[in-house]
């Protein structure tokens, strides 16, 4: 199907915003600017430019302009969630893409983590040590721990969208119902083994030990939907 005009015409001016842009919350040239540049009335310009706002790509502020939006995970989040379930994605297909994730990255984080980083990693183990009696903050420490390995791979992309691939895999209440003592600090005890390897610089070590981690939280999360599933039945 061929584009109209219109659509032509965003997709030019949102071309030249990203070339010209500073990063997000830069100003976007005035309406006459780009009538001007694009050699169209500035009532184009205005629709072009509307569209582009309700798809929260830029905002459009009276007396001082308009600004390329800063990344909203938590708007990120919802649409992917929504998407999510609408897909019908089940939860195998969850903790597969988790493993697959976290191990890849794994070698940046040992490359790349700060000193900061690694305190932050043992903030979240203690904080899991500290709530054994509490599943939901539990669970906050350990979506924390995950995230804040993310973060410190040192990949912009990866830091933007750890937070939605950690809600992703948290997202399920189901988890927190079969989360006792023992489980949390034992999964706590792991998290600083990762921790330990990782400030030591060890890749393979670290790996191997992410590995045996995730595995077993994959049995946690999949024995917890088969409990869930049968008292329902």
């Amino acid at each position: 199907m061929a584009k109209t005009d219109i659509q032509n015409l965003e997709e030019k001016i949102k071309t030249y915003i990203l070339e010209h842009a500073n990063g997000p919350g830069s100003k976007v040239e005035t309406e006459e600017k780009l009538a001007e540049h694009f050699q169209v009335t500035r009532y184009r310009v205005r629709n072009v430019l509307n569209g582009l706002s309700q798809q929260g790509i830029i905002t459009k502020t009276p007396r001082r302009g308009t600004f390329i939006n800063k990344l909203d995970t938590d708007a990120i989040t919802n649409t992917i969630k929504f998407n999510y379930q609408v897909s019908n994605f089940n939860l195998y297909e969850s903790i597969e893409a988790r493993i697959v994730i976290e191990l890849a990255v794994i070698p940046l984080v040992v490359k790349r983590i700060t000193p900061s980083g690694i305190v932050a990693l043992e903030s979240c183990v203690q904080k899991m040590l500290d709530n054994k009696n509490d599943p939901r903050v539990a669970d906050e420490a350990d979506m924390e721990f995950h995230a804040t390995m993310l973060n410190s791979s040192g990949n912009k992309l990866l830091d933007s969208f750890s937070q939605i691939i950690n809600q992703l895999f948290h997202q399920d209440d189901y988890r927190k119902k079969y989360w006792d003592p023992a489980t949390i600090e034992q999964l706590a005890l792991e998290h600083q083994s990762i921790a330990e390897a990782i400030q030591d610089g060890d890749t393979t070590l670290a790996l191997e030990r992410l590995k045996k981690h995730l595995h077993y939280t994959r049995k946690i999360e999949l024995d917890g939907l088969r409990s869930t599933i049968s008292s329902s039945v």
